[in-house]
């Protein structure tokens, strides 16, 4: 079989397409008591494409509700995401000697931001805990921010309110309750990723997640939610999600919702993607049709309440759209001026989205500009958009500082929507409370013109 990890013939979304993934592509999963697996050579292609589902879908996404959302200024309307790097601890330092708007934005922050819930306290992962943390401390400078805790849909017991689920009620993960490919009984234990590096490397000073100077009284492997289990998806929601979102605890605005991936055990326990199924992994085919059904069912719900609870979930209830697609330095004045205007007509209507990140993906970054077509990318952001649209930014660790203004800063909100500029061609213009924002499509040049200061 080819290894859909390597082979470019394969869709991205099949091959591992996962950023955080370490030492990916190369892992099987292990029953406790029996012989290790390995991918089937009789696998096909079409049984992996007809049993992929390795997130929950976007059954649960609507627009973003309540006053929090309702932003129009650019200090409040841009997204990034923190990962290896982050912009926010530049901006926390540079702000006030700057003389910068206080930001305002949407931030995911990965797991691996917070090092996964290590060092342990106790002998006990905290990574909730570690992200309620970095929440308290971003906000109490820039208390607008919104903040998108990670989450994830692989049984990851990097906090106790995982791993303790996981010692009271095996049944809510995935088991060896036969072997693969066999109606023969397995042994019943939860089934663990025992291959991938990420949980193998126990070198002191490595820094991964089983080093043994994190003080972990257990080791840190991954596995599957049962998602069949009808009890497993409230008891996800309401273990899992709601304690940041409300509560005394509260300290979300809305959650990064990741899928299942190599990197986390999931797909070869729950054998529902990739070279996984049910001849080499703890699910026969009805399981894993049950396994996705009840995955979709348990993101729809998540989505819901975050919505209902006037938070959100940014990873697939936000629709990210390439610089490529949008107006950018590189397209000539024609081609400027027809992104401008298709998407200006997407942003007065909001029936034709929930949530747009532009310029960037899932993870952030400026796709499509630089420092040196920043004014011009974020003129042209403020023409075309429309209610609940960001603008991604760098998730590296510094800004431009003339850069950092133009994303900190407020012109109100708008007037009207984006007109041609009479005699001028491919010149556009919208009026905003505080000043009139113009792009110039020939030279991708954007302009600010303070109410009151002249207008073109």
């Amino acid at each position: 079989m080819r290894n859909p990890c390597h082979d470019e013939s394969w869709p991205s979304h099949i091959r591992c397409r996962r950023r955080r993934a370490c030492f990916a592509c190369s892992f099987v999963a292990v029953h406790s008591t029996l012989s290790l697996l390995s991918v089937s050579s009789s696998a096909s292609a079409g049984d992996v494409f007809a049993n992929a589902c390795t997130d929950g879908g976007t059954g649960g996404c609507a627009p973003p509700q309540g006053a929090k959302w309702d932003r129009w200024d650019m200090a409040g309307s841009t997204y990034t995401y923190c990962f290896h790097g982050c912009p926010v601890p530049w901006l926390l330092n540079n702000t006030k000697p700057l003389g910068l708007g206080a930001f305002a934005g949407v931030v995911g922050v990965d797991h691996y931001y917070t090092k996964q819930g290590t060092p342990c306290v106790g002998g006990e992962p905290v990574e909730f805990a570690h992200q309620a943390a970095l929440s308290a401390s971003w906000k109490a400078v820039f208390p607008a921010l919104r903040f998108m805790t990670y989450r994830i849909l692989s049984a990851v017991p990097y906090d106790m309110a995982i791993k303790n689920q996981m010692d009271a009620h095996p049944e809510f993960f995935v088991r060896w309750l036969h072997q693969p490919g066999s109606a023969a009984a397995g042994n019943g234990s939860i089934c663990y990723n025992y291959k991938d590096s990420c949980f193998n490397d126990f070198t002191p000073g490595h820094g991964r997640i089983n080093d043994p100077s994190h003080n972990c009284s257990f080791a840190i492997r991954s596995a599957a939610y049962n998602w069949a289990n009808p009890a497993v998806g409230p008891w996800f929601l309401d273990a899992v999600v709601k304690p940041a979102i409300e509560g005394t605890g509260a300290y979300a605005d809305g959650v990064w919702l990741d899928g299942i991936g190599p990197d986390n055990g999931a797909y070869m326990c729950s054998g529902v993607c990739c070279g996984f199924g049910p001849d080499n992994s703890p699910h026969n085919a009805a399981e894993i049709a049950a396994q996705c059904a009840g995955m979709k069912a348990a993101s729809t719900a998540v989505e819901k309440y975050l919505t209902e609870h006037e938070a959100f979930e940014v990873q697939k209830c936000f629709e990210y759209t390439k610089g490529t697609d949008l107006p950018n330095a590189k397209d000539s004045a024609a081609q400027c001026a027809a992104k401008l205007q298709k998407w200006a007509a997407v942003g007065a209507d909001h029936a034709k989205y929930n949530a747009i990140v532009a310029y960037g993906s899932r993870t952030g970054g400026t796709d499509g500009y630089d420092d040196s077509s920043a004014a011009g990318t974020v003129a042209a952001f403020m023409l075309m958009r429309g209610a609940h649209w960001f603008l991604s930014i760098t998730n590296g660790d510094s800004m431009a500082p003339a850069t950092a203004r133009l994303l900190t800063s407020d012109h109100g909100r708008p007037l009207g929507n984006m007109t041609a500029v009479s005699g001028r061609a491919n010149v556009f213009q919208r009026v905003y409370e505080k000043a009139t924002v113009t792009l110039d499509c020939g030279s991708f040049e954007g302009t600010f013109t303070p109410t009151g200061a002249g207008q073109v």
